[in-house]
């Protein structure tokens, strides 16, 4: 962000006072959005990869597989939560 004084005053681009405001871009909500839906579904998501790599193949794996799955939809909805933020 570059500031620029001007007799006292800062002159901000349009996107910056949208920030301040709290205000900001559709596309960054809608990511946001994304992610909080990413993590709070992701017992689901590990419930489910669990139970049917269970079935295919032994509990061993149903666990480590519905861990698995689970730890990637919270990693993936972090990140987009992450990149929403952070601009």
């Amino acid at each position: 962000m570059e500031l620029v004084i001007n007799q006292n005053f800062y002159e901000l681009k349009s996107h910056e006072m949208l920030l301040i405001s709290g205000g900001g871009d559709l596309w960054e909500a809608f990511v946001g959005t994304a992610g909080a839906v990413c993590i709070a579904v992701a017992p689901v998501v590990g419930a489910l990869a669990g139970i049917g790599a269970s079935v295919v193949a032994t509990p061993v794996v149903g666990v480590a597989a519905g861990v698995g799955a689970a730890a990637g939809m919270v990693a993936a909805g972090a990140n987009m939560m992450d990149w929403a933020t952070s601009r």
